[in-house]
């Protein structure tokens, strides 16, 4: 068959499917066996399969992350993700089983940094790099208080095992595929749209751009607005945050009513009657979060436009108060932009939401930590009993 025939789903289930078979091999020759492994055969499949995926993710979704930085830390994570990955399963150690379980848990906890996502790498590097790990070596160090054993040298069906994981794998990459991008069509004379980034950012590089210009124009307040004297140059400092309040409202849009800017024009639909609410068209968090913020940035832009127009044309100007709401809407811009730092009770909020929030979650994780530690003494135990 000509491989130029096939269409776009065909060549992406072939894809999945090679890199599918190339890692079960790979992991079928590298697990533990009495007669011993095939390191090199095992390193070289798992290698032309992670090639072979690694091509189908950058033609399917594009770069990573559209700064370079952001996209150096993607591969950083993900790829130390599926390093320790391959040795958790293929090490016959398991100390240092565990030990590589930690760092894929580390790994991942940097995947959800990049997402915004603070809130579920804490609680993802409490439960599981903490007490989970903690207690595989609790367990481990009781399972073995009768002498050292070699059932870490065995595998219970490798082939079949490596087949079942990866062949699930594989149809969970094929079904988002097909649910994001393969099914959709395209109308005649409509330019495909392009590749969507991953993870998909909801500020482009532009919009970034000209929220922090804004922020720099900004920062010049005490330049602009010196002393408590009359304004020496009223025009001059009319002009520079008239360039504000447009360059924040060429992102954000002017006002709440004609939604003008970029930003609510790719994340919002229009609605098809007059003074019908407005739905947003991405439903995860992050777009939802962006949106309230520019929406609170909209409003700030406005109200401190109008303080600075009051307080030229008052002839007794309020200029420390004009100076806060400038700073305040400084302050949400930077946040708007990704540019800010996190607060310095981020870590006492996460602690606060885990016990008041998700105070049920954090109690049938402590439950299950302690069902697990009585299992391996009970078990520990009885293996004392019978030696």
């Amino acid at each position: 068959m000509n491989p130029s025939s096939l269409t776009p789903t065909q060549l992406a289930a072939g894809q999945i499917a090679l890199a599918a078979v190339l890692a079960v091999a790979g992991f079928a020759l590298l697990v533990p066996r009495p007669r011993g492994r095939r390191v090199a055969a095992g390193v070289a499949s798992l290698l032309a399969a992670v090639a072979v995926f690694a091509a189908w993710v950058y033609k399917t979704f594009g770069d990573p992350m559209p700064d370079l930085i952001g996209t150096a830390l993607f591969y950083l994570f993900s790829g130390s993700a599926l390093l320790f990955g391959t040795v958790l399963v293929t090490q016959a150690n398991p100390g240092r089983g565990a030990i590589a379980f930690a760092f894929v848990i580390l790994s991942t906890c940097g995947l959800f940094l990049l997402l915004a996502a603070p809130f579920l790498m804490a609680a993802t590097v409490i439960i599981y790099a903490g007490a989970i790990i903690v207690t595989f070596l609790f367990v481990l160090m009781l399972s073995h208080a009768g002498g050292p054993s070699d059932e870490n040298n065995r595998s219970r069906e490798p082939l079949l095992g490596s087949l079942a994981g990866f062949a699930f794998t594989g149809l969970i990459l094929f079904t988002l595929y097909v649910s994001d991008a393969g099914l959709k069509p395209v109308a005649a004379g409509e330019a495909p749209k392009p590749a969507q980034r991953l993870p998909a950012q909801v500020l482009t590089p532009d919009e970034r751009a000209a929220l922090l210009s804004a922020v720099e124009k900004l920062d010049a307040v005490e330049t602009q607005l010196p002393g408590d004297g009359p304004v020496a140059d009223r025009g001059a400092v009319r002009d520079h945050f008239d360039a504000v309040r447009d360059q924040i409202g060429a992102v954000v849009g002017s006002d709440a009513r004609s939604r003008d800017g970029s930003l609510p024009a790719r994340l919002e639909k229009v609605p098809t009657q007059p003074g019908g609410k407005v739905a947003p068209l991405r439903g995860d968090q992050q777009a939802a979060r962006v949106l309230k913020r520019a929406a609170e940035v909209r409003r700030l832009n406005e109200t401190a436009h109008d303080a600075v127009s009051s307080h030229l044309l008052d002839g007794k100007p309020d200029r420390p108060t004009v100076k806060a709401q400038l700073h305040k809407l400084r302050d949400e811009v930077v946040l708007l932009a990704g540019s800010g730092d996190l607060p310095a009770r981020n870590v006492s909020n996460l602690g606060y939401l885990l016990y008041t929030d998700h105070l049920l979650a954090v109690e049938l994780a402590g439950t299950l930590l302690l069902v697990a530690t009585i299992g391996a003494i009970a078990i520990a135990q009885r293996k004392g009993a019978a030696a």
